[in-house]
């Protein structure tokens, strides 16, 4: 969060936005893979994808935070 706090809001807003965006594709893509059948994933790769989902979304509600912060 530290790497955050200098930012100015419209550097967060920009930030804000690639995270969003991350976070769309990475769900997308996530869907995709877990969507397939006849293809086995191990319970460790789909705890994996859980995680990155939520790492990115966790980043997401943080700068959303800095941003009502800063207004």
């Amino acid at each position: 969060m530290s790497a955050y706090d200098q930012m100015s809001a419209s550097e967060l807003r920009e930030k804000l936005k690639e995270q969003q965006e991350l976070y769309d594709e990475v769900a997308e893509e996530r869907q995709l893979i877990l969507g397939q059948q006849n293809v086995h994933l191990s319970a460790k790769l789909v705890e994996k994808y859980k995680n990155e989902l939520e790492e990115i979304k966790l980043g997401v509600e943080t700068l959303e935070k800095l941003l009502r912060e800063k207004k």
